[in-house]
C-alpha cells in the first residue's frame, strides 16, 4: 500500500527518504505551513491537512517534531474518526 506523511519539513523529508529506500509508496505530504501547502517536496504533492477527508483510508505517518504538536494532531485526527496505531502512527 501507500502512505501519506504528515509533515513536509526536515523530519517528514527524512522519513520519505528512508521509506523510499525500503520501497514504500508515498502519495504525498500533509502540512499546515502556508508556504509548503500546494507545492511539492521530494516530487510529491503537499496538501493542506483539511484535505484529509479526500485521501480515503490511506495510512498516515506523522513526522512533526514541534513541541505540543502531537497533542493537537492526535485531537485533529480523532475528530475525524482516525485511530492511533490503526490509521496513523507518530514517527517523529
Amino acid at each position: 500500500g501507500t502512505v501519506v506523511i504528515w509533515g513536509a519539513g526536515p523530519s517528514g523529508r527524512l522519513m520519505h527518504d528512508l521509506l523510499r529506500e525500503e520501497g514504500v509508496g508515498i502519495d504525498g505530504f500533509l502540512d499546515v505551513h502556508p508556504r509548503r501547502v500546494g507545492g511539492y517536496k521530494r516530487g510529491r504533492p503537499v496538501w493542506a491537512v483539511e484535505h484529509l477527508g479526500e485521501l480515503g483510508d490511506r495510512f498516515i505517518l506523522v513526522a512533526v517534531g514541534a513541541a505540543g504538536a502531537r497533542t493537537q494532531i492526535r485531537a485533529f485526527l480523532a475528530d475525524r474518526g482516525r485511530t492511533e496505531g490503526q490509521d496513523y502512527l507518530f514517527v517523529a
